[in-house]
């Protein structure tokens, strides 16, 4: 890499966890960085995710860089708290971030990048790096099921990233789509404010996988940690297409009273009734969406190669197409870890390292 390139800042996209993470661990080696975020402030994203749901894995295990959190806080943080904690985590390393910037695209110019982004003013601007971290994570592109047309169905309907309990108590007849973490939260939370007679079903395509919070008292996160460290890439992108698993065990049990029904996979959504492909009907009064997210990298269209699924490949988080296009917060793009906030802190350091060697500065 030649020396004007090797001057030039890491652009960093995106300034939720990932991307902070990434700036700090950069910081800490001398390394020029920016991060450009198309909000009014950091974790725009993350502000979209219920502000009284609490992350699963406990807060010693999900903790950025450097980042330490008040001594009272929470065993488990709720998404409200850890918000704060990013905003001071983003004051206390004075990271800099250029916020209301929506990055356009970025490409390959020799052996660095340009990037193009459109300030809050329309105002469209360029600015060169020598390494690119794509830290827009997932949250921002919510899934929905492709045989499903949210302009035609008369059912109410909601993703469960939009989900909270006052959607969830006035629901008499609830479907629930999807069988990972996303869907037990939903649950979790309806069966809290359910009332009288009401009912959920839950479809899920293939078997239904719980596993328990804790196991002799212990966070079961403890015990995942070393096969959480085993490569990605040395399973295929088949890999990616796992469903994730529930922690607890509450819905499997609301299964077994009977205040939850367990459907196979929807055959077709129609008017205003459900077909599964057991040709059962189902008339819900609100069906909720946990089918998941895509990863946000239209901005790095030709920089990666794709999956049949339309994932990027990466190996230890760097495009395959691309060397020095990095991509955080990608399920696998390391390690089993990596979407997951203790994956991400790691995977920032490794990044961090692997550019400080490009740069000559380690």
């Amino acid at each position: 890499m030649s020396s004007a390139v090797s001057r030039d800042p890491v652009i960093v996209i995106g300034a939720g966890p990932a991307g902070l993470s990434a700036a700090q661990s950069l910081a800490k080696r001398n390394i020029e960085y920016l991060i450009l975020e198309k909000g009014p402030s950091v974790a725009t994203a993350l502000r979209r995710v219920d502000p009284e749901m609490r992350l699963l894995s406990p807060t010693a295990l999900s903790l950025m860089p450097g980042m330490k959190v008040d001594p009272g806080a929470p065993a488990y943080l709720p998404f409200n708290v850890l918000v704060r904690e990013l905003e001071r985590y983003e004051e206390q390393y004075g990271l800099k971030v250029i916020f209301n910037s929506t990055v356009i695209s970025v490409r390959k110019e020799g052996p660095g990048f340009s990037v193009s982004y459109r300030t809050n003013d329309d105002e469209e601007r360029s600015i060169r790096g020598s390494h690119v971290i794509n830290a827009t994570g997932i949250i921002s592109k919510p899934r929905l099921p492709a045989d499903f047309n949210p302009g035609s169905s008369t059912i109410r309907w909601m993703h469960s990233i939009d989900t909270r309990a006052e959607h969830l108590a006035g629901a008499r007849r609830l479907l629930v789509v999807g069988g990972g973490a996303s869907a037990a939260e939903v649950l979790e939370n309806w069966l809290r404010v359910r009332q009288g007679e009401d009912h959920a079903w839950l479809s899920v395509r293939s078997r239904l996988c719980a596993i328990p919070h804790w196991i002799f008292g212990i966070d079961v996160h403890y015990f995942v940690w070393l096969p959480e460290q085993f490569p990605g890439s040395l399973f295929g992108w088949r890999l990616g297409r796992l469903t994730e698993p529930m922690t607890g065990r509450t819905v499997v049990q609301a299964i077994q009273k009977g205040l939850i029904t367990r459907m196979p996979s929807v055959r077709r959504y129609q008017n205003g009734s459900v077909e599964f492909s057991n040709r059962q009907y189902l008339q819900p009064d609100l069906i909720v969406f946990a089918t998941g997210f895509g990863y946000a990298s239209e901005h790095v269209k030709g920089l990666v190669d794709l999956d049949p699924d339309g994932r990027p490949f990466v190996k230890n988080c760097e495009s395959t197409r691309s060397k020095g296009l990095f991509l955080m917060g990608f399920r696998f793009g390391r390690t089993f870890a990596s979407p997951y906030l203790r994956g991400i802190a790691r995977d920032a350091e490794f990044i961090a390292g692997r550019i400080a060697l490009e740069k000559g500065l380690r």
